[in-house]
């Protein structure tokens, strides 16, 4: 019988003799900013708080071992919580609290100044293993070498180095009073402990529970089902599907499923992934069924990676390998599919990209003209900016959608051409109202750091509104750095003009009706001219506007604006964007 117990840190990792591993089926450590960030708020916000505690999740273990547990579930979690042990260590260290960094050294390892030993009481997966244990010394120097024990370990240290000096930082300004409160706060942070002494203890708890991050074990388990065909070459094909993956290998193995079988609730994809194995089986020999499946899955991890990351070269490449060379051989229809995948990563919105790979599946079987396929690629697009990003709406709203015409596109006998009507009329129906789309645009698109790229986007596509016959002028770029693009955002009426404003209408200055992309050097000469001035500068030379479509029509429809441009100008300009953004450039 499986019986949880609620354990706190300090009783994991404390003074106890048990130590901990990663086994090498486990998936790589692969913890990032963002959730460290998240881990250091929470906190840093209770340490002065001690009557709240902190909850990590559930921790799966198999104690077969009794002296050395295996982390089944939580790996990233004790991984992340031991490095901030070690970096809590050094802060220690930094402010001369040689008690408090011994008492940590507790947390690392078993050490042993008279036998020159220290046992590692955690042996963290094999991607950081040799730099995390030279770390876990306690007289670690905090240097990092590219080579150990003649090894090297550059990749490790790449991986480690920034999360440390994260953490390392993010302590710079604790006082002894601080630290101490702070490692409560960690001590005291508890989790649910699951112990398991056999696998079918482990399918029982991932099929029971909808634990946090529980679903990182569908990998594990898929992996151990592959690997016992013992075939050769699967070791690093899987190597290559969890690169491809890009530390989403849950999501991208519920994706691979949905492409070809369709909607699946994430608790019974393994089970669902395994008899799909069988089903392949079936076709010619164990062996070739698996293979076939293997071969599958990390077709579709290559494309997975293609278009969640933002390099256009990598994009090319796997349409090429896949076989599209008419959208590969043709710029335009390339550089459209691009640009909807790096919109849709500019959204956060993953949902599409199953059905959108059994698009391309059902495109190369027929070899039909791209133009329906591109079509509705650029109608999820913005569908997805009208519904998502403005109107606020969940992404999984249409994920069922998505999911049940996945594999009938995958399978079907006919060309793409000839459902894309019907697709295209259904996502039409589930669009957001004008109304609902133009109360929250205004809100929504707005200046500032976290909006540059949002607004860059909104900007490049109202700039290339029916660009047909020219060429296309990109000004949202994210696979370029900000400081060196071509095109900045431009205030019309200046932000020093706020102070002569209260902090309610000081918002209106961030309005997109008081904002146009120019060229970099134009934007830089333009300063804190009043508006009237701007664009009598900006219209005494082309080249100020160039090929900015956009201007043309702005500096007609507001000519008699500019020498009164005030917040009830702005408001009427953010007002004619929404309405025409909705009626005219994310109309499909």
């Amino acid at each position: 019988m499986i019986s949880p117990e609620r354990k706190n840190i300090e009783e994991i990792l404390g003074g106890t003799r048990v130590k901990y591993t990663v086994p090498n089926y486990q998936r790589a450590y692969n913890w990032g900013m963002t959730e460290l960030q998240e881990l250091m708020d929470d906190l840093i916000q209770l340490k002065s708080d001690q009557s709240q505690k902190l909850f990590l999740g559930n921790l799966i273990f198999d104690v077969s071992n009794d002296s050395e547990y295996q982390i089944v579930d939580g790996q990233q979690r004790l991984t992340s919580i031991s490095i901030l042990f070690i970096a809590i260590r050094e802060h220690a260290k930094r402010i001369n609290e040689i008690d408090i960094a011994g008492e940590i050294q507790d947390n690392i390892s078993i050490y042993s100044s008279t036998r020159g030993t220290n046992q590692i009481k955690f042996k963290v997966a094999e991607n950081i293993r040799e730099i995390y244990e030279f770390m876990a010394d306690p007289k670690w120097d905090l240097s990092f070498p590219s080579e150990l024990n003649g090894k090297g370990v550059k990749r490790q240290v790449n991986k480690v180095r920034p999360i440390f000096n994260f953490l390392y930082s993010s302590l710079e300004t604790f006082n002894s009073n601080d630290l101490k409160g702070f490692i409560e706060s960690l001590w005291d942070a508890y989790v649910v402990v699951i112990k398991v002494e056999n696998t079918e203890d482990v399918f029982a708890v991932f099929e029971r529970t909808n634990a946090r991050g529980l679903d990182l074990n569908i990998g594990d388990l898929l992996k151990n089902y592959i690997f016992s065909y013992q075939k050769s070459g699967f070791e690093e094909k899987w190597e290559a599907i969890v690169d491809n993956a890009n530390g989403q290998l849950p999501r991208m193995l519920k994706y691979f499923w949905v492409s070809r079988k369709g909607y699946i609730q994430q608790s019974k994809l393994y089970r669902s992934l395994k008899e799909y194995c069988r089903e392949l089986e079936t076709i010619e020999s164990n062996e070739e069924g698996i293979t076939i499946f293997v071969n599958d899955l990390l077709l579709f991890s290559q494309y997975y990676s293609a278009v969640t990351d933002q390099s256009k070269e990598k994009l090319r490449d796997w349409l090429s390998d896949f076989g599209l060379n008419s959208i590969v051989n043709n710029e335009d229809y390339f550089d459209n599919v691009v640009r909807v995948f790096q919109a849709l990563k500019l959204f956060r919105v993953s949902q599409p990209i199953p059905l959108i790979f059994s698009f391309f599946v059902n495109y190369k079987v027929h070899c039909k003209s791209p133009d329906k396929l591109v079509k509705a690629l650029i109608a999820i697009e913005k569908y997805h900016f009208v519904n998502n990003v403005i109107s606020g709406r969940v992404g999984n709203e249409v994920e069922r959608f998505y999911s049940d015409l996945a594999p009938k596109v995958f399978d079907s006998d006919k060309p793409i051409g000839q459902n894309t009507s019907s697709f295209l009329d259904k996502l039409r129906k589930k669009k957001a109202n004008k109304e609902e789309f133009t109360s929250n645009f205004i809100d929504v698109i707005t200046y500032g750091q976290k909006n540059f790229a949002l607004v860059n986007y909104v900007f490049d596509r109202i700039n290339n509104y029916q660009t047909k016959g020219s060429q296309y002028v990109s000004i949202f770029r994210p696979d370029v750095n900000y400081k060196k693009r071509n095109y900045n955002i431009e205030h019309i009426l200046a932000q020093s003009n706020k102070t002569n404003y209260n902090e309610k209408d000081q918002e209106r200055f961030n309005e997109i009706g008081n904002l146009i992309v120019i060229s970099r050097h134009t934007n830089s000469s333009l300063g804190d001219l009043p508006p009237s001035e701007k664009v009598l500068k900006i219209e005494s030379d082309k080249k100020h506007w160039g090929n900015l479509r956009y201007m043309d029509e702005f500096l007609n429809d507001y000519r008699d604006d500019f020498s009164n441009w005030d917040l009830q100008t702005i408001r009427k300009r953010s007002i004619n964007i929404a309405n025409d953004s909705y009626q005219r450039y994310w109309n499909f």
